[in-house]
């Protein structure tokens, strides 16, 4: 199977670096020839962890953030996902918006 990795392009993270850290992440995939898939994606909100990459497990998406293009080598180094990273995250699972009753 085939773990996705998300990077915001989005504004918000564009303006701070997204670009240069999915060209990096695409980058170590392809000179890693590992099965990983890059998918841009928009941002959660949470603008302080911009850009925000998003590393696809069993448990949920493990996040690192902000993020540098320079810290993406050693991300893919240590091995993925690792929360061990002082930039790491977390699970960024939310909680389900309550829905309106009309």
């Amino acid at each position: 199977m085939t773990t996705r990795i998300y990077v915001p392009c989005d504004a918000a993270a564009l303006s701070v670096g997204a670009e240069a850290v999915a060209k990096a992440v695409h980058a170590e995939i392809v000179t890693r020839k590992l099965d990983l898939k890059l998918v841009r994606n928009g941002s959660r909100g949470l603008l302080w962890l911009e850009p925000l990459v998003e590393i696809e497990t069993p448990k949920g998406r493990i996040g690192y953030g902000p993020v540098k293009a320079s810290d993406v080598k050693g991300i893919f180094d240590v091995g993925l996902p690792l929360r061990t990273l002082s930039i790491s995250a977390g699970l960024t699972t939310f909680p389900t918006w309550p829905s309106s009753s009309g």
